[in-house]
């Protein structure tokens, strides 16, 4: 499962997409229903978890490269 390191946060928000827009492309609802009912939250919700994983991600490889750059070189500018 290590190929998986990094990927299920994608991997859930790809689904909340999915099952939110398939209540519109079967017909389930209107498209005005679907833009202000709880289907358009959801897809929201997966947009802004993708981009706090992104966030984190870039977070942490900032800081690991901090690290490293403290060890290997700690006077260093």
């Amino acid at each position: 499962m290590n190929w998986l390191n990094g990927k299920k946060t994608y991997i859930i928000s790809a689904l909340m997409v999915v099952v939110s827009l398939m209540h519109l492309v079967t017909g389930d609802l209107t498209l005005v229903e679907f833009l202000n009912g709880e289907q358009m939250i959801n897809l929201f919700e997966a947009v802004g978890l993708t981009t706090l994983r992104v966030g984190v991600g870039q977070n942490q490889r900032d800081t690991v490269s901090e690290i490293v750059k403290n060890i290997n070189f700690p006077y260093a500018g």
